[in-house]
């Protein structure tokens, strides 16, 4: 059986993971996703402003040490991408 995100021969397709995060003990789940190769948008709408910072500043550490990337689509959302996957916008 082939690991998450991988195909017959070696072809990984990129998976999504959407997740609405309140609290900073709730950002582990969407490092976990990065590692596990998923693009995660994180929404953070519910969080309290100073909350939001200290999330995507942990998540954004995370992504870096992973070499990926982070875009920020709103004040209180961003999309985190693993390495090798391309973020555009249009």
């Amino acid at each position: 059986m082939d690991p998450p995100g991988v195909r017959p021969f070696g072809v990984w397709l990129p998976q999504d993971t959407i997740l609405r995060t309140r609290r900073l003990s709730e950002a582990q789940i969407a490092v976990e996703a990065i590692r596990q190769r998923h693009c995660v948008l994180l929404q953070l709408e519910d969080a309290e402003p100073a909350e939001v910072q200290r999330i995507v500043d942990f998540v954004a550490g995370a992504i870096s040490a992973l070499d990926g990337q982070v875009e920020r689509i709103r004040d209180a959302t961003a999309l985190f991408s693993p390495a090798g996957v391309g973020v555009s916008r249009r």
